[in-house]
């Protein structure tokens, strides 16, 4: 009795291991087994609308990944939709997909594996913790066996790969779409048809017809070289240098496109991506330089950033959106007493007497290279002149971010440059490092800059020191003065200064790690920055050049001490140049003046790790005799002896 209980138990634990939808009969034929699970009446259905099933109960052996029903249904497959020999040819690829030509067991699948399935494409497999998959489908039930091969079961209809086609460049897969016939024609209007068949890779935000037609743009209002060029701005700005396919794109990802302006892009949680105000609604178009992304909104540029006129070609550097947008004309105009006939601006209450359709020409613009933008100024004719000498007018045209202290006409004439005299390559290249020394990579707004002097490295490779004194930002050794900051550019930004800046013939601290470098405020009288606070270990630097009065770095004895230490520290005698640096190698606050001006309160501290300070917070041992509190209460007490013996010597006298 107790063994066929035993015998019974273990043979329900046994069937308990086979699933209960899926009726194996190693006798029958696939579509027969197939038919009979209940989960494969589409699969079936299918077979029989693709003439296969007759195929599929010869005699094989034959490996059948099954779809389920619910699988052909979150497919979408209708086989209503196929009733003309190409769909049925399609059906018949996709079905004969899913069967490979051998009899092939879920244990002889391995990781990586790649075959060839009947309709002639390969399908790859892959194979993580003991779970099968081939494509994108999961093996939910292997090695259900029948008299001619194997069913595994799978949860997803297989797709086959597309076929493969020769590709072609961005505009000709834009042409052929049907629904870019407007972005084509305002590629070829802006003059960007070339560079986009160009080698890229490229990635395309490609704005439908519709697009075109709801943002209102009439390709035959572009009829000036400024209008076109705001043309190709705006067609760059759906361009990115690079190929990236949606599945690479992040919420809030923010990117620089080919225009010099940052897009920003949003993925929602249902994948669905978004560029600016743009939807894409066809993703990963391949071309054979690039990718295109279709999107249903043409994207513009961000708001202006600089008054332009369109007249003159020049700019306002120093007008905001209300006042570039504030220019009128007016004639025999009564105002304050006053008749005023000329370009009225009616924020700045200021007049110039330019024409009408100069006064008119104002407009509120994309800001465009920093090359344009010198030239646009009216106060660089002598700058963007040297750039040309120096060829180095592209370099500042591209799309690299550069932040240029820019030295105006007067400037140049102050020093005394003659470009004539730079006629060969060595005088050229002696040219070059002069300008590219009014250079640094990356775009730096006068906010950004740190009170103090700060040392930054130019494009020339020399170190350019900047001092940030209150609202005063000076450059160069010289201590050139920006006269007007943050005019801006699409690559960049410009700082008009007052000087030509020259490069160091060498470096006075070659070598030597500065922690902090020291140098002397515009009042002549104050160290800059007064109070430094390094590590251990650490070295500070004190340098000026050519400064108005002898100066000098001598440690004194303490906060504001007039007494100087006799062997310590010193630059050595004043002078106007003094380029001079000391290690610290210990806790300490070094305390220095200026020797010359030390009746005027020039000093300075160097706070080094913890400034020196003593550690007040060790206890005394109260049995030692040698602490302050032991030989306190020792010498009361032979005080207080003392005095009794001469008490009692006096009292028996």
């Amino acid at each position: 009795m107790n063994r066929a209980i035993a015998t019974l138990i273990l043979a329900s634990l046994i069937m308990s291991t086979l699933p209960l939808n899926v009726a194996a009969d190693e006798t029958q034929d696939i579509p027969a087994n197939a038919q009979a699970t209940g989960m494969h009446d589409s699969l079936v259905a299918a077979l029989s609308h693709a003439n296969l099933v007759t195929a599929l109960q010869a005699e094989g052996p034959f490996t059948v990944f099954a779809p389920t029903d619910a699988a052909f249904a979150a497919a979408g497959i209708d086989l209503a939709d196929f009733d003309t020999d190409a769909e049925n040819a399609t059906l018949e690829d996709i079905l004969l997909y899913h069967v490979y030509s051998g009899s092939v067991a879920s244990s002889a699948v391995s990781d990586g594996l790649s075959v060839e399935m009947l309709n002639g494409d390969n399908a790859s497999f892959t194979v993580a913790n003991g779970t099968v998959m081939i494509g994108d489908a999961t093996v939910t039930t292997p090695d259900v066996t029948a008299s001619n091969g194997i069913i595994h079961v799978i949860d997803t209809v297989l797709m086959p790969p597309a076929d493969v086609v020769d590709l072609v460049d961005i505009p000709t897969v834009a042409s052929s779409t049907g629904v870019h016939d407007s972005l084509v024609a305002a590629l070829v209007q802006a003059g960007l048809v070339e560079t986009l068949q160009g080698d890229g890779p490229f990635t395309v935000f490609a704005p439908t017809d519709q697009a075109f037609a709801d943002a209102g743009i009439d390709l035959t209002s572009f009829d000036t070289p400024e209008e076109n060029e705001t043309l190709a701005n705006i067609l760059l700005y759906h361009v990115y240098a690079g190929a990236v396919p949606s599945s690479a794109v992040t919420d809030e990802l923010s990117v620089k496109m080919v225009n010099g302006d940052m897009a920003t892009f949003g993925v929602d949680s249902t994948g669905a991506v978004t560029v600016g105000t743009a939807n894409v609604t066809g993703a990963d178009v391949e071309a054979s330089n690039g990718i295109i992304h279709v999107i249903d909104a043409v994207l513009m540029p961000p708001a202006g950033e600089i008054c332009y006129n369109m007249v003159s070609h020049t700019i306002n550097p120093t007008a905001t959106n209300d006042v570039c947008n504030s220019y009128t004309y007016v004639e025999n105009y009564s105002m304050a007493g006053q008749t005023i006939t000329g370009c009225y601006n009616t924020v700045t209450h200021a007049v110039s007497n330019v024409s009408q359709a100069e006064c008119s020409a104002y407009t509120w613009t994309p800001a465009v290279d920093l090359a344009t933008t010198a030239a646009a100024t009216t106060i660089h004719t002598s700058l963007v002149a040297a750039l040309t000498v120096a060829e180095l007018t592209a370099t500042l045209s591209g799309t690299t971010d550069y932040t240029v202290f820019a030295p105006s006409d007067d400037a140049f004439a102050a020093a005394g440059i003659d470009l004539s005299s730079f006629d060969t390559p060595e005088e050229i290249a002696i040219l070059a490092n002069i300008l590219l020394y009014h250079v640094v990579p990356g775009t730096t707004l006068s906010s950004d800059l740190p009170a103090g002097m700060t040392n930054v490295t130019a494009a020339n490779e020399d170190t350019l020191l900047i001092h940030v004194e209150g609202s005063s930002v000076m450059v160069g050794e010289s201590m050139a003065n920006v006269t007007l900051a943050d005019v801006p550019a699409s690559n960049g930004v410009i700082h008009v200064i007052d000087q030509v800046l020259m490069p160091p013939a060498a470096d006075p601290f070659e070598g030597i790690d500065c922690a902090q470098t020291v140098g002397i405020g515009t009042s002549g009288y104050v160290f800059s920055p007064s109070v430094v606070n390094i590590a251990v270990g650490e070295t500070v630097c004190w340098y000026w050049e050519g400064a108005s009065m002898p100066h000098n770095v001598k440690e004194v004895d303490g906060f504001k001490s007039t007494t100087f230490v006799e062997n310590g520290i010193t630059s050595g005698a004043a002078m106007s140049t003094v380029a001079f640096s000391h290690t610290f190698t210990e806790d300490t606050t070094f305390y220095y003046a200026c020797e010359p001006h030390v009746g005027l309160d020039m000093f300075g501290e160097v706070v080094v790790g913890d400034g020196g300070v003593e550690d007040s917070s060790s206890t005394t041992d109260a049995d030692d005799e040698n602490t302050p509190g032991f030989l306190f209460a020792t010498v009361f007490i032979a005080m207080f002896g003392a005095l009794l013996v001469m008490s009692r010597s006096s009292r028996e006298s």
